[in-house]
């Protein structure tokens, strides 16, 4: 079988080569954000990464990203491309963390930015009534209003897109497809005549890329495939063991034996808890 002419869109590497272009991030969050005349981003800084949260095991976002829309309006954006079992979880400590952050840099409260994350997952999240794309704010439950408007999100569930090349209508179902199935076709569709989608396709074409580049590409996608099977293996080591014991003493036991495996293989605490939903009181009692 022939090689792919693009490389793989999700790829932490590849994505970071094709979004690290301003013009070609700009259009992409204009139009996954579906943002109107009046409200588009038109200027982003990349804010550097020694201060971007480093929540254990070097999980930062892919990029933490300063934007100015046409109304004169700052806020910052996190772009998410790491997804696991916990991945909900992670993204709004992100953006606690971003948010929270401003202020131990000498902003005061009243000069603390908005944050909103785009998360790009490549499967599904949510039931299959939200949409590909999806948007989730804070909101009175009463009377579904929203006050408050520090804290948002944006999930792109790529697993939802189904649309042939053939469908593809709006700007939005060119970026997925991109995203999607950047290593199943051979050209870009036919109907696209957005310049910096064609400009990330030819980013992503194969021979554009240095040998250093495309090693560091391969080494992306095997420690993304390690760290998942790695999770993996250790839920299923600590399920067995927990059904051995019984269903409620088992439950604990069975958490702290897929706790077991995953300090054993290096992973940090706050992970460890995230991934088995142990307390950090269960921890620091039955864990050394």
């Amino acid at each position: 079988m022939a090689a792919p002419r693009y490389l793989d869109a999700t790829n932490d590497v590849a994505f970071k080569k094709v979004f690290s272009n301003k013009e070609i991030l700009i259009d992409f969050l204009n139009s996954m954000l579906q943002l109107t005349e009046g409200n588009k981003i038109t200027e982003l800084h990349f804010v550097p990464q020694e201060e971007i949260p480093d929540l254990g095991q070097g999980k930062r976002s892919i990029f933490d990203i300063k934007v100015l829309d046409q109304s004169g309006f700052w806020y910052i954006i996190e772009m998410q491309n790491r997804p696991d079992e916990f991945f909900l979880k992670r993204v709004q400590v992100y953006a606690s963390s971003t948010y929270s952050n401003q202020t131990l840099k000498g902003k005061d409260y009243m000069n603390v930015l908005p944050v909103l994350v785009v998360a790009i997952v490549n499967g599904t999240l949510f039931p299959d009534e939200i949409g590909c794309i999806s948007r989730h704010t804070t909101r009175e439950e009463a009377t579904n209003t929203q006050h408050l408007f520090e804290l948002s999100y944006v999930f792109i569930e790529l697993g939802k897109f189904i649309k042939s090349e053939k469908e593809l209508e709006a700007i939005e179902d060119f970026w997925l497809f991109y995203l999607a199935k950047s290593t199943e076709v051979k050209h870009p569709p036919a109907k696209v005549t957005d310049a910096n989608i064609l400009k990330a396709y030819e980013v992503l074409e194969r021979f554009n890329w240095d040998d250093a580049s495309y090693d560091a590409y391969i080494r992306a996608k095997l420690l993304a495939d390690t760290e998942r099977l790695e999770i993996e293996d250790a839920f299923s080591k600590g399920e067995a063991k927990g059904k051995e014991e019984g269903l409620a003493e088992g439950e604990l036991k069975g958490k702290l034996e897929i706790a077991k495996n995953l300090i054993a293989k290096g992973f940090d605490e706050n992970t460890i808890l995230e991934v088995t939903g142990l307390t950090i009181g269960e921890f620091k009692k039955y864990l050394p």
